[in-house]
């Protein structure tokens, strides 16, 4: 049986490309917009509703981004190129999960939460920090998975 693709090879769909990207602007804006205010939690009091709505978003968002990476495959593509890096594929997509779980339970501790009172925002701010630190490392590890998997591809240092 003939395979058209070339063995090792990582393919980019241009429709995969132009969804992930408007996304990840999604996502950005979302991000952004709970960072600000959890730097300045004494605000958060005037924009509670905002806050708690930003929440939930996000937890969508999340839901449709880890959906996007999971049903278009952008990591098979990359493990085909180099079987070695299997692994750590298959442990970043497992932190998909925990992570819409983190977001899940931010927007429902938003929801149970008196935001009128200073210590509950800050104690919802701490709680978004922890989430976004969790969520920029396994972004980043992500984005090294793809370009270690692109530079062996293009066979970079040859």
């Amino acid at each position: 049986m003939s395979d058209d693709k070339p063995a090792g090879r990582v393919t980019i769909n241009a429709a995969f490309l132009q969804e992930i990207k408007a996304d990840h602007q999604q996502l950005k804006e979302l991000l952004e917009r709970l960072r600000a205010w959890s730097a300045q939690p004494q605000a958060m009091p005037n924009h509670n509703r905002e806050f708690t709505e930003t929440l939930g978003a996000l937890r969508d968002q999340l839901a449709f981004h880890f959906s996007l990476e999971e049903a278009y495959g952008y990591f098979e593509d990359a493990i085909e190129s180099s079987p070695r890096l299997d692994n750590q594929a298959h442990a970043l997509r497992a932190q998909h999960a925990e992570l819409f779980v983190l977001a899940r339970d931010l927007a429902d501790s938003a929801n149970q939460r008196d935001l009128e009172q200073l210590t509950q925002c800050e104690a919802l701010a701490a709680q978004f920090q922890v989430f976004d630190k969790a969520l920029k490392a396994h972004e980043s590890a992500e984005l090294n998975l793809i370009l270690v998997a692109l530079e062996e591809d293009l066979g970079v240092g040859d």
